[in-house]
C-alpha cells in the first residue's frame, strides 16, 4: 500500500481508527477519515498527520444518503484517486422481533446497509485499478440472539451486498471483501456492555478468558486482516467473506457431561 490513498469510515475510534493506523504502517500516505464524532475524528487525524501522512476528515452522519452521495463524492474527488475503502462504521443497536420500532429498524439498516451501499456507489468509480473495498460484517450474519435480530438481519444483508458488489466490480479490476467479525472489544462495545447490560468495567477480561483463545478480539485483529486484503498478496481474490472468529459457524461444541 506504499504511497496509496484510503477512505475509512468509523475512523474516530475502534475498528476504523485501528484500520487507519495499520494502513499507515503499510505505507498509505493519504487518508480521508469519516465519522460523526467531530472532536475524536480530529484528534485521530492530527496524530496520523504527525506521522507524515495527509489525513483529511469529513464529519457526517452516514445514515444521510444525500450527504454520502454529495459530500463524500466531493471529498473523494479531492483525493485524486482512491485505492482502498474501509467501511467500518456501524451500529450494534439492540432490537428484537417484538420491540424494534420502524425508526430503530431504519437507524440500524441506514448505517449498516444503506451507508456502505452508497459509499461503494460513490467511491468505486473513483478507485484506481486494483482498488479494494472491505466491509465490516459480523458473525451474527449467520444468526444471533433474539435481542440483536435487526442487527443480525442488517449484517446478513451486508454480506449479500458485499458479494454482489464484488461480482459487479470484478471486471473493473476492483476487489470487494467482507469480514464477519466475532465478539470484539471496542469503546462503543464497552459502553454498551456497561451501560446497557450493566456489566462491570472489566467484563471483557472475564468473558474473554472463557473464549477458546483466551481473549476477545481487539480492533487490531481486523486491522491486520484488512492489511492483508488490501495488499498484493490478495490480488487474486474477490468476494470472500472471511470469518474472523474463534468459533466455527455451523458447529457445536463437545459436551463431556452429555
Amino acid at each position: 500500500m506504499t504511497n496509496r490513498t484510503a477512505i475509512v469510515t468509523g475512523a474516530a475510534q475502534g475498528i476504523g481508527e485501528a484500520a487507519a493506523r495499520r494502513l499507515v504502517r503499510e505505507g498509505v500516505t493519504r487518508l480521508l477519515l469519516i465519522d460523526w464524532q467531530d472532536e475524536s475524528l480530529r484528534l485521530v487525524a492530527e496524530s496520523l498527520t504527525n506521522e507524515n501522512v495527509q489525513a483529511d476528515t469529513l464529519c457526517i452522519d452516514l445514515r444521510n444518503a444525500e450527504a454520502v452521495c454529495d459530500e463524500v463524492a466531493r471529498a473523494a474527488d479531492a483525493l485524486g484517486g482512491v485505492d482502498a475503502l474501509i467501511n467500518a462504521a456501524g451500529t450494534t443497536e439492540r432490537g428484537g422481533l417484538l420491540d424494534t420500532d420502524p425508526t430503530a429498524f431504519d437507524r440500524i439498516f441506514g448505517l449498516n446497509v444503506r451507508a456502505p451501499f452508497f459509499l461503494m456507489q460513490v467511491v468505486a468509480p473513483r478507485m484506481r485499478k486494483g482498488g479494494v473495498i472491505v466491509n465490516i460484517c459480523s458473525m451474527l450474519a449467520y444468526g444471533g440472539p433474539p435481542f440483536l435480530l435487526a442487527y443480525s438481519a442488517s449484517k446478513a444483508a451486508l454480506v449479500a451486498l458485499t458479494k454482489g458488489a464484488a461480482n459487479t466490480l470484478k471486471r473493473d479490476g476492483l476487489h470487494v471483501f467482507g469480514i464477519n467479525l466475532g465478539w470484539t472489544w471496542t469503546p462503543s462495545e464497552q459502553e454498551v456492555q456497561t451501560k446497557v447490560h450493566g456489566l462491570a468495567d472489566d467484563w471483557y477480561e472475564t468473558f474473554g478468558a472463557r473464549q477458546p483463545f483466551g481473549r476477545l478480539l481487539f480492533p487490531e485483529d481486523p486491522a491486520g486482516l484488512i492489511a492483508f486484503l488490501t495488499s498484493s498478496d490478495a490480488a487474486m481474490m474477490t468476494g470472500a467473506i472471511i470469518d474472523l472468529d474463534q468459533y466455527v459457524a455451523g458447529t457445536v461444541e463437545d459436551n463431556p457431561g452429555a
